[in-house]
């Protein structure tokens, strides 16, 4: 190659960007969705006591603490 077809990087290039994290807040509730439609479709026999209201409390407050904690974190790292 010849000189005029170097290619050299300039100095103010910027880096390659820091790798995201996964957003727990979405994330957990769709594998929990996924799950629940995968157990939904399938044909097996839960018990109905499962779905009086007990697995809409239970992804409820799980939910909440899961949004608590992680903003608990970022208050954290804010600092």
């Amino acid at each position: 190659m010849a000189d005029w077809q170097a290619v050299t990087p300039l100095e103010t290039e910027d880096g390659t960007p820091p790798r995201r994290r996964p957003d727990l807040g979405a994330l957990i509730p769709g594998l929990v969705f996924i799950a629940l439609a995968i157990v939904l479709m399938s044909p097996a026999d839960l018990p109905e006591e499962l779905f009086d209201g007990v697995l809409a409390w239970i992804v409820v407050i799980v939910a909440g603490i899961a949004l608590m904690v992680s903003e608990l974190r970022r208050s954290r790292r804010r600092r």
